[in-house]
């Protein structure tokens, strides 16, 4: 195998604590327009008491589990600083929708332009305070939120982009360093040729950089089993801060982490 296989953007998942998993759907049905499409109970890894699953469309997972110890993958940080990694969701009519959130007592940034010129607000979801990222899109023509992109704040754009180009195997699709920004791209899960973008996007000076595990997960996924542990192996070997591998190791869906130079958390998976 390549050393690097093929990553496909494959949706994402949002850690949820376990009380709070049936106010969260409501919250997500509620305010941004999403809605139930499944539901399971499940056991993501063998070291979970119980878990739920909830399938919110675009391939979102609200994700909760009950353990006695913390888990290779499933676990999040709340209460502290908030990742440089913003997965970005387009709404029509981006003012409306921030009065809205205002008026309803979500938090919310004020509305800024983002490095490749949109219009963007950060607003903290449900109880537990969850940050996602709203962008203006007029074009869209029915309520709700639809897909976008994910954002990434690193140190040195040339830098990072090198460094995904050669751990993650992205491609780069525009060059805009002098800007403050690049934007790459991997494939997209079950589309033959669709493109996620990934923007990078420089930090100010005074950021603080770190590990930092989120309970936002933007997902890819690498379609070989084989080529899954190989991959989370030569990481390793490259000296690739990497998380154990969790979920099923003999069969089943498993899952690994690992981090960019600035501490931004990369997650993969195979099932």
């Amino acid at each position: 195998m390549k050393v690097v296989p093929e990553l496909f953007y494959d949706g994402g998942e949002i850690d949820v604590l376990w009380d709070n998993h049936d106010q969260a759907i409501n919250w997500y049905l509620t305010y941004m327009n999403w809605e139930v499409k499944r539901k399971e109970s499940w056991w993501p890894d063998q070291r979970v008491q119980s878990g739920k699953m909830t399938h919110l469309g675009y391939g979102t997972w609200l994700n909760s589990v009950l353990t006695l110890q913390k888990l290779p993958f499933h676990y999040a940080e709340r209460g502290s600083v908030d990742p440089h990694i913003r997965w970005c969701w387009r709404a029509k009519n981006i003012q409306q929708v921030h009065n809205h959130f205002g008026e309803n007592g979500i938090r919310v940034t004020d509305i800024y332009f983002g490095p490749d010129g949109q219009q963007y607000f950060d607003f903290w979801a449900t109880v537990e305070g969850t940050r996602l990222t709203a962008e203006g899109d007029d074009t869209i023509k029915s309520n709700g939120f639809k897909p976008s992109c994910t954002r990434i704040g690193v140190r040195d754009l040339r830098v990072s982009s090198k460094w995904y180009q050669e751990f993650v195997g992205m491609s780069v699709l525009e060059d805009h360093t002098e800007e403050g920004y690049l934007v790459l791209a991997l494939k997209v899960n079950h589309s033959s040729d669709g493109k996620s973008i990934w923007i990078l996007e420089q930090l100010p000076s005074d950021a603080y950089i770190g590990k930092i595990d989120g309970p936002i997960r933007p997902l890819t996924l690498v379609k070989d089993r084989m080529d899954f542990f190989a991959y989370h192996q030569f990481l390793r070997d490259s000296g690739v801060e990497c998380g154990e591998v969790g979920g099923f190791l003999e069969r089943g869906r498993v899952l690994f982490h690992f981090y960019d130079p600035d501490g931004n958390r990369f997650n993969v998976s195979h099932c």
